[in-house]
């Protein structure tokens, strides 16, 4: 079933075009991995697909208006100024609370769940930001270089949740310099410049 679609979206900074009519699809348990040099548009196709940036022209359609979605960008969303078990449950209601504390656990973040999230390292701060996303039962995840921060250990429990979810029936878009284990289509904007 198809989630996602974009047909011959465009779109331009200024004098500058990222894309030109390119298109593309998502359907449930398809991945999609987005490639490209920085500054080539990667995050910026994110926003557009998401609704929370204009294309230039060109159609984006989903399976529907109540399409779940769970998105993680480049800004991590989570408040420093609270400890990761209160980000949790800012985030999470209770049936869902349950959940994230056991990534909490999975990620090796139990031990800091009662420090200021200032006070984690970047890596920390980034797996704690993940939860969000690995917590939530969506019909389609985006995220955006989630790999970014993330040591050896957690890389592979998220290349694990990836084809858990695919098998599920889940579409998975993300953006990555480093290949995710998945099989996807891929996407390489610089090469669909015009």
């Amino acid at each position: 079933m198809k989630l996602i679609s974009a047909q011959n979206i465009s779109y331009r900074i200024n004098e500058k075009m990222l894309f030109h009519n390119l298109s593309l699809e998502v359907c449930s348990g398809e991945g999609l991995h987005i490639k490209g040099r920085n500054g080539s548009g990667k995050s910026t196709l994110l926003k557009i697909l998401l609704g929370i940036t204009s294309v230039s022209k060109g159609l984006i359609e989903y399976k529907n208006q109540d399409l779940k979605i769970s998105y993680l960008g480049h800004k991590n969303a989570i408040k420093n100024y609270l400890t990761p078990a209160q980000n949790l449950q800012l985030f999470f209601d209770d049936l869902s609370l349950t959940n994230a504390f056991k990534w909490l656990e999975k990620l090796d973040l139990y031990q800091v769940q009662d420090e200021l999230t200032a006070n984690l390292s970047f890596g920390q701060q980034k797996k704690l930001a993940l939860i969000r996303v690995l917590a939530q039962s969506s019909e389609l995840i985006v995220l955006d270089e989630p790999f970014v921060g993330l040591d050896k250990a957690a890389s592979e429990l998220l290349n694990s949740f990836f084809h858990q979810k695919l098998s599920e029936g889940t579409g998975l878009i993300l953006t990555s310099h480093i290949q995710p284990s998945v099989e996807c289509q891929v996407i390489e904007l610089d090469k669909t410049n015009v």
